[in-house]
């Protein structure tokens, strides 16, 4: 290895690994991002930005590479993102998931909600519906969640803690738009037929407690039973991995929720709905809440407050979402508010997503 003009190049017995990139970037694209592969060596894999592919970043960072480290990276190119390359990852090797950053996650390919706006079909493509069973047998859709990567979902702990007796955690759906159909069509545009998933582990905040009236810690994820492949109607949200995203200060600023909950009409919605509302500061909602004996935290953030315009029950574990450069991030979870949705003056209450990045990271794997 040596050092030119302050850049590392490494020394390679064959072609140089430049090359070797440059070859695989214009080489015929394959598959898509997350579909499964067989590696050069006969192994299980998955189609991965090569960034996430910790064994052929490894064999590319060594010093010296070999004829067959080259070869190697060269025969695991399986495709092409947004000019970013795909390789077949080995499933074994993933020991952990992995969050998506953009262009993966954050991009539309285009409690209840009031005042909402019907979305486009393949508008929110990360928005998950949670499955219920219930004592007699039915089954229904009673909160809701977001997609952050091939195998989990955000949710709020009290979609889980504090259901009725005998209700049971079923499914998660994904790439749903209207629940009356089997197929979603909208301007000659017909999706897939949405997913359902069972569920291989659910994990929800230890520091969430069912007698707390403020809600700390209303977060949980779910994990699937397999991964699930992207589409123009299933694709991930972003989470703000970054400390200045993190830090971000959103007061003020207009966040956008969506859901299937209940509308003005106290049904629920059967197409995907919409509602843009403005983020609110804690100096400005706690007191609000305080009257009532809830006291708010750090890790609530507050939305809305305009007559006719909320989230309310059915949209519970939702996203609240902002566009920031050019993707679409998760900055909340719906967690509760008003008795009256849309109540003038009472913002409702989510759970901050960026004071719980760290713990997303720990307990994924």
């Amino acid at each position: 290895m040596m050092l030119f003009g302050g850049v590392k190049v490494l020394r390679v017995s064959g072609p140089p690994l430049f090359f070797v990139l440059l070859w695989m970037v214009h080489s015929v694209v394959g598959l898509d991002l997350n579909a499964n592969c067989v590696t050069p060596l006969g192994e299980s894999g998955k189609c991965i930005l090569f960034r996430e592919c910790q064994p052929l970043i490894t064999i590319y960072n060594k010093p010296i590479n070999t004829h067959d480290d080259t070869l190697l990276l060269t025969q695991s190119r399986c495709g092409m993102l947004q000019r970013k390359t795909l390789v077949c990852c080995p499933v074994t090797s993933q020991a952990r998931s992995s969050l998506p950053e953009p262009p993966v996650c954050g991009i539309h390919l285009a409690d209840r909600v009031i005042g909402g706006q019907p979305t486009q079909i393949d508008e929110f493509p990360w928005t998950a519906l949670i499955e219920f069973q219930k004592p007699d047998g039915s089954f229904g859709f009673h909160c809701g969640g977001s997609l952050i990567n091939d195998r989990y979902i955000v949710t709020a702990a009290h979609c889980i803690k504090s259901i009725p007796r005998g209700w049971k955690v079923h499914r998660v759906r994904l790439g749903e738009w209207d629940l009356t159909s089997a197929n979603d069509c909208q301007n000659e545009f017909c999706s897939d037929a949405p997913i359902d998933l069972d569920i291989e582990q659910i994990v929800v905040h230890t520091g969430y407690d069912t007698k707390d009236q403020s809600n700390a810690n209303d977060i949980a994820l779910i994990r699937f039973t397999r991964p699930v492949n992207y589409s123009q109607t299933v694709r991930p949200i972003c989470l703000p991995l970054s400390s200045s995203l993190r830090n971000r200060n959103h007061v003020g600023m207009p966040a956008y929720a969506a859901g299937w909950g209940k509308t003005e009409s106290a049904t629920a919605s059967e197409k995907k709905l919409k509602v843009e509302m403005n983020i609110k500061s804690l100096q400005e909602c706690a007191p609000v809440y305080q009257r009532g004996g809830i006291l708010l935290k750090q890790t609530h953030m507050c939305a809305g407050g305009v007559r006719g315009k909320d989230t309310c029950s059915g949209d519970s574990g939702g996203p609240l979402m902002r566009q920031m450069t050019g993707s679409w991030y998760l900055i909340g979870v719906v967690s509760f508010g008003p008795q009256k949705c849309g109540t003038f003056g009472v913002p409702g209450v989510y759970t901050n997503v960026a004071e719980y990045v760290d713990w997303i990271k720990q307990n994924i794997y």
